[in-house]
């Protein structure tokens, strides 16, 4: 047709027939070869004989199309109306001017939902192995150089499928979980200096190598309740840290006093920290600050780093530790202040002090805080060890060197620790671990006897209660003089070092704790052997069952002789004990008692049958019957030589 070389401007407002809707010119199909392309590209006018080829659509559907583009849209500047097409798929949508034509929001929705799809199913042929194509090139090799050119290619020439998206993640968790544990090896090495420090104190933290389970950090804000490994001990620790109350200004700055370091030197700053040590002392001293004090956050811990700092002087450590025994008066601050990471080393330090005041001071407190931490107290070796000290003050005559007044504080410095070892050794756990701490047996048997008639009868309480336990009794026998220092006790003595009467109402205590010490080690089958042939043992023992003013000890005596009776190796030192038979042939006669009558009649009994035991034994004989030396004959009988036969046998008697 004429008019169908000329450009659409150019055709004016001439109305749009069919014949011009057929011989329009419509966008190339993009081939899959190169060569296909170039030819169809030339080719501008469509005939009806190829319509079905080119998928363009019918002459009625078309008519509808004109019809609703004539009467909506119209191209600027002219009445004439344009007809719309879609564009292909894979082309850009460009304007007027030629230039790429921003997309609209439903445009958009539907190119990222397209190429979803695109890059879904990639990624399934991908897994599958199958060869990966572009979805808008087809199999044109150019045409997908084309297509990476473009910046929309380029976007989507890496596919982001469902295992990119897993493996991001699983990366940023491990990450994370780095990160996290990193945090926790941090904060346990900023906690390790003051845990080694206390040994009671521990933080639990755990380096499982499961990646999904992560312990809590230490921190101050960690709920209890997330973290259901630790210790009641450390639970309770964390409990108490989260509740302290936040000190108010005057008090803070009076504690960061204490804790400066530039308040070690000499000068004002050393004046500054033994005024600040007497002002909390004074705040101690008031009974309604004490409970209020103790839970104030930086008051203890404060008080205890100027206790353990090596270079405070005897001023300041004499007013901290009276401010600390004063916040251990109470009963409510028992657990709370020995929960502190630095108490335990503090009180240690000073009660090996050399100052009187000073390891008086620290006894008493820790004499407070142990009956609510008995079993923290024991485990502690460095505060059995001070422990000790107390109790051996005058091992290289001490308190013959020092002032009346000073002997009498050292003197109730161990008596404020023999009093604390007293409860400990109640306890039936404690008991245990009491005893297997060498030093302390040891050093009850060092000054037992050889102290004021008070601390002696704590002395000898401690060790009977030792006694009590089954497990202890084998250890407690092994220690050198511990035996002896019990017999010395049971012992009858006219009278003292000091010329009082020996048979006091203290002294009687004493016997009497001794008599219980040895009934309970008695008890024991391993030891009886060992403990009969200490010296004087039996001697005393025998003396004091036949002392009827004392029943107590009385019964003591013959339950201890009753014990040993009953091992057969100790018949032959019994029997050799003088008095000891007679003793309890008297007693088994006398009905006074009827207890002890009981008791040595079963003593009595117990050695019978041993005796019995011995002579009962079967043996063979041979009998030389009547007869003369050609026609004697021999004959084996047996004969039960433990039967009582009342036979009289003669040597040549005259009828």
């Amino acid at each position: 047709m004429a008019g169908s070389g000329t450009p659409r401007s150019a055709r004016g407002a001439r109305n749009f027939t069919y014949d011009d809707a057929l011989n329009a010119p419509t966008a190339p199909k993009t081939y899959s070869s190169p060569h296909k392309l170039q030819s169809q590209s030339t080719r501008t006018m469509v005939s009806p004989s190829t319509m079905s080829q080119e998928n363009v659509i019918s002459p009625s559907m078309m008519k509808k199309r004109i019809h609703i583009a004539g009467k909506h849209q119209h191209a600027p500047g002219s009445g004439s109306p344009v007809i719309l097409r879609s564009p292909p798929r894979n082309s850009t949508p460009r304007g007027a001017d030629g230039k790429i034509a921003p997309l609209s929001p439903s445009s958009r929705d539907t190119v990222v939902r397209r190429d979803s799809r695109d890059d879904t199913a990639a990624a399934r042929k991908r897994e599958s192995g199958e060869q990966v194509r572009s979805p808008r090139s087809g199999s044109s090799p150019s045409a997908e150089s084309a297509a990476a050119a473009s910046p929309r290619s380029r976007r989507s020439s890496r596919s982001v499928t469902g295992a990119d998206v897993i493996a991001a993640a699983s990366a940023a968790r491990a990450a994370k979980r780095q990160q996290e544990k990193q945090m926790v090896a941090s904060s346990s090495n900023n906690t390790s200096s003051s845990n080694t420090k206390n040994a009671d104190v521990d933080v639990d933290v755990d380096d499982s190598n499961n990646e999904d389970t992560l312990s809590p950090l230490p921190n101050k804000h960690i709920n209890d309740n997330d973290n259901d490994n630790d210790s009641p001990r450390t639970k309770f620790q964390k409990q108490l840290f989260n509740n302290l109350r936040t000190p108010d200004a005057s008090l803070n700055e009076l504690l960061s006093v204490l804790t400066d370091e530039r308040t070690s030197s000499s000068g004002h700053h050393a004046a500054r920290r033994v005024n600040a040590c007497g002002a909390i002392k004074t705040l101690t001293l008031n009974k309604a600050n004490q409970v209020a004090l103790a839970r104030t956050e930086g008051v203890v811990a404060s008080i205890t780093s100027v206790l353990c700092h090596v270079e405070a002087t005897e001023e300041e450590r004499t007013r901290c530790i009276n401010a600390l025994m004063h916040l251990c008066v109470p009963e409510k601050n028992w657990r709370i202040v020995y929960m502190f990471p630095q108490t335990p080393e503090a009180l240690a330090r000073n009660m090996a002090d050399r100052y009187p005041q000073i390891r008086y001071a620290a006894c008493l407190a820790l004499s407070f805080l142990a009956k609510k931490n008995r079993k923290e107290v024991v485990v502690n070796r460095i505060l059995m060890y001070s422990i000790a000290r107390v109790l051996e003050v005058d091992k290289n005559g001490a308190l013959e060197r020092v002032s009346v007044q000073d002997k009498k504080v050292f003197v109730g410095s161990r008596l404020c620790a023999l009093k604390m070892m007293l409860h400990l050794s109640k306890n039936k756990d404690v008991s245990v671990q009491l005893a297997k701490t060498e030093c302390i047996p040891a050093a009850l048997v060092q000054i037992a006897n050889k102290m004021e008639v008070a601390a002696n009868i704590l002395c000898i309480a401690i060790m009977t209660n030792l006694t009590r336990h089954p497990e202890n009794s084998v250890g407690l026998c092994r220690i050198d003089g511990l035996v002896s220092v019990l017999v010395s006790h049971i012992m009858p003595v006219a009278s003292n070092n000091d010329g009082s009467n020996g048979d006091t109402a203290d002294n009687q205590e004493c016997a009497k704790c001794a008599l219980y010490a040895l009934q309970n080690l008695s008890c024991t089958g391993s030891i009886r052997q060992e403990l009969a042939n200490t010296p004087n043992l039996l001697a005393a023992l025998t003396k004091n069952a036949f002392k009827t003013q004392h029943p107590e000890q009385q019964l003591s005596a013959l339950h201890s002789l009753k014990n040993l009776s009953d091992d057969p190796f100790n018949l032959v030192t019994m029997t050799n004990t003088p008095g000891c038979t007679a003793t309890l042939l008297a007693l088994a006669n006398d009905g006074t008692n009827a207890m002890a009558q009981y008791l040595a009649c079963d003593t009595l009994a117990t050695l019978s049958h041993w005796l019995l035991t011995l002579s009962a034994a079967k043996t063979r004989r041979k009998i030389e019957k009547d007869g003369g030396l050609e026609d004697r004959k021999e004959e084996e009988e047996d004969k039960d030589l433990g039967r009582r036969t009342f036979q009289t046998l003669t040597w040549e008697m005259w009828a």
